[in-house]
């Protein structure tokens, strides 16, 4: 007999097209990703979360979807699970993701995992409502809700904790669904929608809540910032600019428009290439001095990895954890969950490596240290 019955989806396109600028993978835009090289990512995050239930392995019923949607990261993590639908591996859709949703209910699991963004959240969302607690592993572009842990390890530690306790209902709380919408000409809405409300365990800063919109302008942001920044990306040294209004504020002082929620490469004060890929940053910094200049994302505190995908773990690795400018209102930084910023890079050891404290620049005359989160490393 079965002690704990998890459910388990996994949207295997979410998060391809961070990598190469795209700024999610509904509609077309995950063919667009393939043919522009992308990798999927999906199914190596599901394994990470898994890892964290082998100890558990003859107590735990996994409900999940045949191959790419689940069956086939089950198998790779070690564990055993009960296929409920056969899905097609090479066009899964969200139709399937509602299918598997709808036949794991019928289970009565204790929980359900799902691997994807805000899109696959907005599906899942759509057929368990508030029935059953639910729990994301990020790994899409877009993940504005609050049901994401912070990293694809720290939702395996939920789930199997929240199993485990004698509690469970202690363990929850409401949860926002969110996501941009996007217009018939392929544009995203400058704000997230709310799309509903779900249960989701929460443990400390393991599961950070829902991106906030920031209360200030960016140029209030920046204002006393700006003139530090100004001084810091004129020279020769290729800047690589992240996405975010506070960012795009900074390009604005340099007469660059660029791209509001995407990476654009500058040097000597003037634009080198817009929305920026993985791919074309390598082929800008190759040989070449850079740095990297981000903000933290309101409400959340992560600094990669969410929204930001094409300075990946190869990108930051050529560029140099020392070359990395961050910049951001101390009134953002006050109101972080836990006090602590986090990264979900996709690589572990990177995000081991960034551990520790970061130096953020909140005014011209004052830099403040931030403490950097690695679950790994059980900060």
């Amino acid at each position: 007999m079965w002690k704990y019955r998890l459910g388990l989806i996994i949207n295997p396109i979410a998060g391809m097209g961070g990598s190469v600028g795209l700024k999610s993978t509904d509609g077309d835009r995950a063919a667009r990703a393939r043919a522009m090289g992308a990798l999927p990512v999906a199914a190596a995050r599901a394994v990470i979360a898994l890892s964290s239930l082998t100890g558990i392995k003859k107590d735990i019923e996994i409900l999940t979807c045949s191959g790419v949607m689940g069956e086939i990261a089950v198998q790779h993590a070690g564990l055993d699970s009960i296929v409920l639908n056969a899905v097609n591996d090479e066009t899964t859709t969200a139709t399937d993701t509602k299918d598997a949703v709808t036949r794991i209910l019928g289970y009565d699991p204790d929980l359900i995992l799902f691997v994807g963004g805000d899109g696959t959240a907005r599906d899942v969302l759509q057929i368990v409502g508030a029935r059953t607690p639910i729990l994301g592993v990020p790994s899409g572009v877009k993940m504005h809700s609050a049901v994401f842990a912070a990293t694809a390890r720290a939702a395996g530690e939920v789930a199997r904790n929240y199993l485990l306790a004698a509690d469970r209902h202690s363990l929850l709380r409401d949860a926002e669904i969110m996501d941009r919408e996007i217009s018939r000409s392929g544009e995203f809405a400058k704000s997230p929608k709310l799309y509903g409300m779900v249960r989701t365990p929460q443990l400390s800063f393991l599961v950070p809540g829902a991106k906030s919109s920031s209360r200030l302008t960016a140029t209030a942001i920046l204002e006393s910032a700006i003139s530090r920044i100004r001084e810091t990306i004129v020279d020769e040294r290729i800047s690589l600019i992240g996405p975010g209004s506070t960012m795009q504020a900074i390009k604005r002082q340099f007469g660059i428009e660029g791209t509001a929620l995407g990476v654009d490469a500058v040097a000597d004060g003037r634009c080198l290439d817009t929305d920026v890929s993985e791919q074309r940053i390598l082929e800008l910094i190759k040989d070449k001095p850079a740095r990297i200049v981000v903000s933290i994302v309101g409400g959340q505190g992560f600094l990669f990895g969410r929204g930001n995908q094409q300075l990946s773990p190869r990108v930051i690795r050529a560029v140099g954890i020392d070359n990395i400018v961050v910049v951001s209102s101390l009134e953002k930084l006050t109101a972080l969950p836990g006090g602590c910023v986090l990264v979900d890079t996709g690589s572990e050891s990177l995000d081991d490596d960034l551990a520790g404290h970061i130096k953020i620049i909140v005014s011209s005359g004052r830099t403040v240290m931030m403490p950097v989160k690695s679950l790994s490393l059980g900060c």
